[in-house]
């Protein structure tokens, strides 16, 4: 019996350092925190915002409202 015993801790053993592992790779990437969004003044003076990212101006679909610029749905 004691043999068997054996037999089923070192088994186990491995998955146990397995879970241990993979928990301090994804810990500290959950830690990180959210990330933080784009307002309009985060953008230099002569750029808009435009779906998070500065642009010299607004692409198609979006309208200029000054120092940003928002989506507008054309399927309507």
């Amino acid at each position: 019996m004691r043999c068997l015993e054996g037999i089923g801790r070192a088994s186990a053993n491995p998955a146990i350092m397995a879970k241990a592992l993979i928990s301090l790779l994804i810990l500290p990437l959950l830690a990180a925190g959210p990330a933080q969004a784009q307002v309009a003044g985060a953008c230099p003076p002569p750029k808009k915002l435009a779906a998070g990212a500065c642009v010299t101006a607004c692409p198609g679909g979006y309208e200029d409202r000054g120092r940003d610029c928002v989506y507008r749905n054309q399927s309507r």
